[in-house]
């Protein structure tokens, strides 16, 4: 956010101090829908997330079955073997934890997963549209995105088609 602000307000002073500015854009979301390399991929990580999560539920349902058996059958146990079967369901559930933050969290399995199968796509897209730019004297070109804060955007400098030409789409 803080670099589309700082971006804007750099275009602003200098296209306000008289010096000229190519600008351009790119629509990424549209050309990866066009890319049957993209949605391979797509495919392939939504396998692996359902893989993962079943995986996941079936060690929290193990975690679930150790409880209520426990709790069926507290009443038999002495002191020792209680904090014994508390220790293992414990023990359970801090792997199934674990295992959950191995696929899905901040450096899991699926950020990996995600960045070894994405990211030479979005390589090829930026490398498209920096030779679009460069071929047509662009000083500066945008994304625009769901993400982005962009209000306004003039079709005539949309250049997604010829990126998506570029790219043999």
């Amino acid at each position: 956010m803080k670099k589309t602000v700082l971006s804007i307000m750099t275009l602003l002073i200098l296209t306000a101090s008289g010096i000229s500015q190519r600008i351009a854009y790119i629509e990424t979301d549209k050309i990866l829908e066009e890319m049957q390399e993209y949605k391979s991929a797509n495919e392939e990580i939504d396998a692996k997330i359902k893989q993962w999560e079943a995986e996941v539920e079936a060690k929290f349902e193990e975690v679930e079955q150790l409880y209520n058996k426990y709790v069926s059958e507290e009443a038999l146990y002495s002191d020792d073997i209680k904090r014994q079967k508390q220790d293992e369901i414990f023990e359970v559930e801090k792997t199934a934890k674990e295992f959950k933050d191995q696929k899905f969290g901040y450096d899991g399995e699926l950020n990996q997963l995600q960045e070894l199968k994405l990211k030479p796509l979005y390589d090829r897209i930026n490398e498209a549209a920096e030779n679009i730019a460069k071929e047509n004297n662009y000083d500066y070109v945008f994304n625009k995105s769901a993400e982005s804060n962009w209000i306004y955007l003039n079709e005539e400098y949309n250049i997604t088609e010829l990126v998506k030409s570029k790219l043999g789409l």
